[in-house]
């Protein structure tokens, strides 16, 4: 099939006759078609949405839909409502709500007015006009819903034969009184409303705002949807700022929105690629790691907010475990156990840590941050606590402390063994006591961490992540747990021997485990 061609520089008579020659091209009429067979596919593509597009669009929608496609069907019927979106690069976001969902829309005469709002008029009309020449020659649309080409039929502003218009406007522009005959916008769709410029320029973030808040959805008729699609690439954007709007009566959000990762449940057994058949997770890792993974996570995971964190990634420093001294260390570990086991909650987290004292450096030298069972998490901390000699195992016992301390002697009596717990109550907010324990030695370098090593790359990112709601933090909570135990004197220096006679050799009948001679 050929690629779709794309647009330069809005040389928009240029791309029209390239897109008509390409639509000619890749769609083909209905082979051996019948009143019969027609009717039925008329039939379910009224319902089915995403039938719809694969039977009409094909050059379009050749491949299989992720399930989250079928929400998007459905959030393009919604009346009365504002839908926010947040979806990665490349998985068809513009593609679907502003044009096959709008194409819908005219064929089925399910609205009347149909306004797309983007950065400028220009960029609106590269969304209105491919709508428009699929209209005039398209042959499947033109076989089952006939010629809805009429007299008023530019390329920003053009009314089918069925009576629905389609407008294009640009940031600014004029949409207050704006009317299909006596019917106001009933489908408005914003779609790349901002630029990685713009975002930097608050007055211009606040007015972009109002405008849309304002103008746009005051310029809604009965029954209307307002759908906005983009990328969370800054936590300062419109789109981010809509998001976290909350209703001042009940505190709920004010709108509804979606925010979506390219890799879904990421570090954990299920990890798996949010559009299988577009994005292989193997091609998805491959892109991390051509881009970086601040790049990655910003275009691909909606994960913004690294450029203004209290940890960058440029503060981060790193250590040879092959040229510390273990026997100079104090060693601490912390458990953040999550407050509830499932899927859609928190990582467990259990992190080891040893301070040098007379060079006050902080060396992280286990990271275990994971979905996993109590029973799991124990024996990750039991490993950590013979591997590494730590002194202390704080726990935090936030929201858990009956259940948790049952479920820590119940473990100690299947190991024979507890380990030196002290269990600990955070009074303070946990974002704040990360911030202030943590990104001051970071960024002077008083804390060091080994690339690749254990779950440390994923401890890093929650660091720099920090301020971002979508990033579980629960391994640089018990960084900080660990960091704090250490700065408050715990313990004394520990006799080793050498880190590889601390290796284990075998698991014990109920997760504890043996040990080489000379292990702590």
């Amino acid at each position: 099939m050929r690629r779709r061609p794309k647009i330069s520089e809005f040389r928009f008579d240029q791309w029209a006759d390239d897109l008509k020659a390409w639509i000619s091209d890749s769609v083909s009429p209905f082979e051996d078609d019948s009143p019969e067979k027609q009717k039925e596919r008329k039939d379910r593509a009224r319902w089915d949405k995403l039938f719809f597009m694969q039977t009409y669009l094909p050059h379009y929608f050749y491949g299989e839909f992720g399930d989250f496609h079928e929400e998007w069907g459905d959030f393009g019927d919604l009346k009365d409502e504002v839908v926010l979106l947040g979806a990665p690069r490349e998985h068809a976001k513009s593609t679907f709500f502003t044009f096959g969902d709008p194409l819908h829309d005219i064929c089925y005469e399910l609205r009347h007015f149909i306004m797309v709002v983007s950065d400028s008029n220009n960029q609106a009309t590269g969304f209105t006009l491919p709508i428009r020449l699929e209209l005039e020659d398209n042959p499947r649309l033109r076989h089952d819903f006939g010629d809805l080409q009429t007299g008023q039929w530019a390329k920003n502003d053009f009314t089918t034969a069925n009576g629905i218009r389609v407008l294009a406007r640009g940031r600014g522009e004029k949409v207050r009184g704006l009317k299909n005959r006596q019917h106001r916008p009933d489908k408005i769709l914003v779609d790349d409303f901002e630029n990685d410029i713009n975002v930097r320029n608050p007055q211009l973030v606040k007015q972009g705002k109002e405008y849309l808040q304002q103008a746009v959805l005051g310029s809604g008729g009965p029954g209307y949807c307002f759908i906005m699609v983009g990328n969370l690439f800054d936590n300062k954007s419109i789109l981010s700022q809509l998001i976290a709007e909350k209703d001042d009566e009940t505190g709920e959000p004010l709108y509804i929105s979606r925010v979506y990762e390219a890799i879904l449940d990421e570090g954990t057994p299920e990890e798996r690629p949010l559009w299988p058949g577009a994005w292989s997770l193997e091609r998805l890792k491959a892109k991390r790691k051509k881009m970086g993974t601040v790049a990655f996570n910003r275009e691909m995971m909606n994960r913004c907010g690294a450029e203004d964190s209290p940890f960058r990634e440029e503060w981060f420093r790193f250590f040879n475990r092959d040229e510390i001294d273990l026997s100079s260390m104090i060693v601490a570990t912390f458990c953040d156990p999550s407050a509830k086991k499932g899927e859609n909650n928190d990582f467990k987290a259990g992190i080891t840590v040893g301070v040098d004292r007379q060079k006050m450096l902080f060396r992280v030298l286990h990271a275990w941050i994971r979905h996993a069972t109590v029973g799991e998490m124990f024996a990750a901390l039991y490993q950590q606590k013979d591997t590494y000699g730590s002194v202390v195992v704080g726990i935090e016992e936030n929201m858990l402390e009956d259940f948790l301390h049952e479920a820590i002697a119940n473990y100690a009596k299947e190991v024979g063994r507890y380990l030196p717990w002290k269990g600990v109550k955070h009074t303070t907010n946990k974002e704040g006591r990360i911030v202030s324990t943590l990104s001051y030695l970071v960024e002077h370098g008083k804390i060091e961490f080994e690339k690749g090593h254990s779950d440390q790359d994923r401890l890093r990112e929650q660091l720099v992540y920090i301020l971002n709601k979508n990033v579980k933090d629960d391994g640089a909570d018990a960084l900080e747990g660990a960091v704090s135990l250490l700065q408050s004197g715990v313990g004394q220096p520990v006799e080793y021997e050498t880190l590889q006679a601390r290796r284990f050799t075998e698991e014990q009948p109920g997760g504890g485990y043996r040990r080489m001679r000379g292990a702590y």
